[in-house]
């Protein structure tokens, strides 16, 4: 992985986002250490630790990791690529037949019959 995508949320009401964005690297300890720099840390009262961010806001830290850059990622999506590619094969071929049978039934009564008959003049 080269771009680590981050997203902060409200340490007090864990359901509002603050702030995202991306950080290259890998996930590591280094990379950790550096996303971190982007804080400050104060402890609370009961000697937990919280980062704030540049707004003065204590805020959850979070890595987001994208699931098309994992294996199984690119797996699922090599799958759903391969059903779907099968999918519009045989909705190509069942439009041939179709269209081979329509051929063959205006062939069988003459075009200006089965113009016709498509009008329902017939």
């Amino acid at each position: 992985m080269k771009n680590i995508g981050y997203h902060t949320r409200l340490y007090g009401n864990n359901s509002v986002k603050v702030t995202g964005g991306s950080f290259g690297g890998s996930v590591d300890a280094e990379t950790v250490e550096r996303i971190s720099r982007l804080f400050t840390v104060t402890v609370k009262p009961s000697g937990r630790a919280v980062f704030v961010d540049h707004n003065g806001r204590e805020v959850s830290l979070y890595f987001s990791i994208d699931p098309e850059t994992t294996t199984k990622g690119k797996e699922a999506i090599a799958a759903w690529r391969k059903e779907r590619s099968r999918i519009e094969e045989e909705r190509k071929e069942q439009e041939e037949e179709l269209s081979s049978e329509l051929e063959s039934l205006v062939d069988a009564i003459g075009i200006d019959a089965a113009i016709r008959k498509l009008r329902g003049e017939d």
